[in-house]
């Protein structure tokens, strides 16, 4: 069994550990020590970046949980219950089906494959691609950022050490899957709601 190099996996608070996103260097030792001043160098600020970066699709997590307690519409529990599908699933295959550990390095112990930050960034980002771009939905701008920040969510987590390539090419593949399928699901539940309005103003 592999270990960590817990130097700066101890260092890192608590609640980043457990979103699995530690940086790199002694980041928060640096932080402490020195202030905001000890976090001028270049790459101390690119590895802070890509630690938000990684924290992502838990802030977009939250926004969609808010969404949908604020419109309680079909479409965004769908949405909601597809992320949530779909890391179930990625919890259930890393241990039950691919068992493969992460790369050397990494703060985490748990199985890497397939990538649950690398899921949910594939299945947000196709959900809203295949939105704009068949379904016809308006494009706006929170959606152009937060396209751009899922597109980069795979490569913060092979340059943190949480996973590589290939985990996090099949996190992709697997949360685009699950786009077409909470997409499709979403699409036959406003077919049938539509027929059943038109059968009652009949």
């Amino acid at each position: 069994m592999r270990k960590p190099p817990f130097e700066h996996c101890l260092d890192c608070p608590i609640i980043i550990k457990l979103m699995d996103a530690c940086p790199l260097s002694p980041f928060w030792h640096i932080f402490q020590q020195e202030g905001l001043i000890g976090l001028t160098d270049i790459s101390l600020l690119y590895e802070l970046f890509m630690v938000i970066i990684s924290l992502a699709p838990w802030i977009i997590a939250l926004i969609l949980g808010i969404l949908l307690l604020k419109r309680r519409d079909m479409r965004s529990l769908i949405r909601v219950g597809t992320h949530l599908c779909a890391h179930i699933t990625c919890d259930v295959v890393k241990v039950v089906y691919f068992k493969e550990d992460r790369p050397d390095g990494s703060c985490s112990l748990k199985y890497g494959l397939p990538s649950c930050h690398s899921i949910f960034a594939g299945l947000y980002t196709s959900w809203v691609l295949i939105e704009i771009l068949i379904i016809g939905m308006k494009l706006k701008t929170r959606h152009i950022i937060a396209i751009i920040s899922m597109l980069i969510v795979p490569y913060s987590r092979i340059y943190l050490i949480y996973h590589t390539l290939k985990q996090c090419l099949y996190g992709w593949g697997i949360g685009l899957l699950f786009a077409i399928l909470g997409l499709t699901l979403n699409n036959q539940c406003k077919k049938r709601i539509k027929n059943k309005q038109i059968k009652v103003k009949q």
